[in-house]
């Protein structure tokens, strides 16, 4: 059973690290583009109306993780899927709902008061909101039906849905290069695109796969939405935090600096969106197995997946980490065709801080979320979370530089992963200092290692192109190197030896 379980999380890590590497290397062309279609102040513009909206839609954000966790909670106890289904599905529209009176309130109040754009753009501004915000009502109403892949471990159609609706942007975007009109409104009309196509693909889909779960069935009384929204509105204030804490940071950016500074930060935080894609995706693929094995009342499972799949979501975060500190400029640089907004570099490098404590959370949140006991971890890191904000004001109107905020992401999500680590100790007995053990000692020798070698590769700086990418792929077959001899154990490496040999062979 666990060998065919481990087949299955192998399969699926594959099949979503395909869709990564194609939507990611769509999403760099298309970014580049977008920048020279439309320029860096609309592209500051767009990031920051965006931001507005993405704010309150961490509605959508907390609805996911509940809908995948008692979804799969039902499997695990073979229980009827359908009633979960329906019950979540009724929250999702009330939560469109609420987000739609939120944004057409609060979000309109603050465009229409407080957001820094060049004069005469005003018109605009509220064009690409209005469009934000449906597109935003109409993603939180899809989500139960795209869960429904992500619960069967659909990845496959996941995967194909999202390559085929980047390369529609792909399109999209490059007949917006050619546009003669409002570059920001057109833009923000093919954004959504991707969005429509999306909630069409998925109920079309759910409906010829499990007709019996997702057909419509109220149901009755307020107890099976009770427990529902009890642990959703936790997830909720964690969301929230989430979602303030980094597009809020992008808001106090404006208000203290200008959209160029803006469009930097949006680069910057597209890079470590790119990473933290790459580093999660064993955590996906690991989800169900580990949510449902909880369910079902084995704990010895899930708790030693979770610390495999934490070592290597680490491991595959110094995959990248260590050969883009080489050589962050010139990849940017190439990657924005020489126009990169002042201050990029700088912000990413610390951006790319935050993707690695965010790395050292891989399966702790699934196993956390499977107790289903969450009330206090919510609490403790989303007053962490947000006080990145408070700190950000205070660093901003002293002066400081807009790096000095992503500093306090950091030392927050230190703190939050030391939260955790206490709750789960005091509420589940959690063998805490086996799980640092397993997980982190081995990735941390790599970074240790890698970090040496990083400061002996400045001292050398290689200043020529072919330097560069020599530099580039050396730094990468060393940090391989040091992950298969020192952040793989034994038989992981013995594993993928026989996986290799056996399609040599085959």
């Amino acid at each position: 059973m666990e060998g065919s379980g481990t087949l299955r999380i192998t399969r699926n890590t594959v099949i979503i690290y395909i869709r990564m590497a194609v939507t990611i290397i769509v999403g760099l062309i298309t970014s580049s583009l977008v920048l020279k279609a439309i320029g860096a102040g609309d592209v500051g513009i767009y990031s920051t109306v965006g931001s507005t909206v993405l704010i309150v839609s961490c509605i959508t954000g907390a609805l996911t993780a509940t809908t995948v966790r008692f979804m799969n909670i039902e499997i695990g106890k073979g229980g009827d899927t359908g009633r979960i289904f329906n019950i979540c599905n009724v929250i999702h529209l009330g939560g469109a709902v609420l987000l739609f009176v939120i944004l057409e309130s609060l979000g309109l109040w603050y465009i229409l008061s407080y957001i820094n754009i060049p004069p005469g753009r005003e018109a605009d501004t509220m064009f690409v909101f209005q469009v934000s915000t449906v597109v935003a009502c109409i993603g939180v109403a899809n989500v139960p039906f795209q869960s429904m892949f992500t619960v069967h471990e659909k990845f496959g159609t996941i995967a194909a849905v999202d390559i085929f609706n980047a390369i529609v942007k792909l399109g999209l975007i490059l007949l917006l290069v050619v546009y003669k009109g409002n570059g920001l409104r057109m833009y923000a009309i093919m954004m959504s695109a991707s969005t429509l196509i999306a909630f069409v693909v998925y109920h079309a889909l759910c409906h010829r796969l499990w007709p019996d779960t997702v057909k419509w069935k109220f149901v009755r009384g307020w107890a099976p939405y009770r427990e529902v929204l009890s642990f959703n509105n936790w997830n909720l204030l964690w969301s929230t935090s989430i979602i303030a804490r980094t597009q809020g940071s992008n808001i106090l950016i404006n208000w203290f600096f200008n959209p160029v500074v803006n469009a930097a930060y949006y680069y910057a935080a597209t890079v470590q969106n790119y990473v933290n894609q790459f580093i999660g995706n064993i955590d996906t693929a690991a989800a169900p197995q580990i949510t449902q094995g909880i369910g079902s009342g084995d704990t010895e499972r899930p708790i030693r997946l979770a610390k495999t799949v934490c070592r290597l979501c680490i491991l595959l975060f110094l995959l990248l980490f260590f050969p883009l500190n080489a050589e962050l400029k010139a990849i940017i640089d190439f990657w924005l065709q020489g126009r990169t907004p002042p201050d990029t570099v700088r912000l990413c490098r610390i951006t790319l801080l935050v993707a690695a404590v965010s790395s050292t959370s891989a399966g702790l949140g699934q196993i956390i979320n499977a107790y289903g006991k969450i009330k206090w971890f919510r609490i403790i890191m989303s007053a962490l979370y947000l006080s990145c904000l408070v700190a950000g004001w205070f660093l901003f109107k002293a002066g400081n530089a807009p790096e000095s905020i992503v500093i306090c992401f950091v030392a927050a999500d230190v703190l939050s992963r030391t939260a955790q680590f206490i709750l789960l100790r005091k509420m589940f007995s959690f063998d805490v200092w086996g799980f640092i053990r397993d997980a982190y000692a081995r990735p941390l020798v790599v970074a240790v290692i890698m970090g040496l070698w990083l400061v002996l590769y400045n001292i050398l700086a290689f200043d020529t192109a072919a330097g560069r990418i020599f530099g580039f792929v050396l730094t990468g077959l060393l940090t391989a190197a040091a992950i298969w001899f020192i952040g793989l154990e034994k038989s992981e490496r013995k594993k993928a030896l026989d996986i290799i040999l056996r399609r040599k062979n085959g």
